[in-house]
């Protein structure tokens, strides 16, 4: 009896000790999008978007529309920090968006997305003429 007691005490204790550690890691920043983009391969509507980054050692961050539940994963860079905070940088190639940056809200450093594919076919076909975007993070 003593040692079932003793047992389930330690397991209460690290379930605590890990969904504190993990709502710690799960903090995550909003942003309304004006625009339909792109995370990596997923086609993301326009609308209100958290940015999270779930686990504090490996290197990713979802992004999820808020009234859809859409949510997208994408692998990104750690960068050093930057006279840019609390922004996305998405880059916009002929008519199309995709989100290529991640600065403050999910963390102290910034985040760069590798260009997928379709990016950079379509930069090599329209040259030098795409620009960067800046939305606001709250």
């Amino acid at each position: 009896m003593k040692r079932n007691l003793i047992g389930t005490l330690s397991l209460v204790a690290l379930s605590l000790l890990l969904t504190a550690t993990s709502a710690h890691a799960q903090s995550g920043s909003e942003a309304y999008v004006p625009f339909a983009f792109n995370v990596g391969t997923v086609h993301m509507p326009a609308g209100t978007y958290e940015i999270r980054k779930p686990d504090l050692y490996l290197n990713y961050v979802t992004v999820c529309n808020l009234k859809t539940g859409t949510t997208a994963l994408s692998l990104f860079q750690a960068q050093s920090p930057s006279h840019v905070s609390n922004r996305l940088i998405f880059r916009h190639v002929g008519n199309r968006y995709f989100l290529a940056e991640i600065w403050g809200g999910t963390g102290t450093h910034g985040m760069t997305i590798q260009a997928t594919k379709l990016q950079r076919q379509l930069q090599l076909a329209r040259g030098p003429s795409s620009k960067n975007v800046e939305i606001a993070l709250k």
